[in-house]
């Protein structure tokens, strides 16, 4: 996947796969994955929204949408 403007994509997703899949991850843990998620999430906003509106606007300028 391109990353541009210098952002960056947390690595959460995977840590949670990772902290599911070790029986001995404690609750703390499992816990932190959880409200870190949840702000990622919050800071989104509606990116479902924001997504439709970029794929309207690449096929307007002749792009290909998937």
């Amino acid at each position: 996947m391109a990353q541009s403007r210098g952002s960056s994509v947390p690595p959460y997703g995977t840590a949670i796969a990772d902290a599911l899949k070790d029986p001995k991850t404690g609750l703390a843990e499992l816990i932190a994955h959880r409200d870190h998620a949840r702000e990622v999430l919050a800071a989104q906003g509606d990116l479902k929204a924001a997504l439709a509106r970029l794929e309207a606007e690449i096929a307007r300028r002749g792009g290909k949408t998937y």
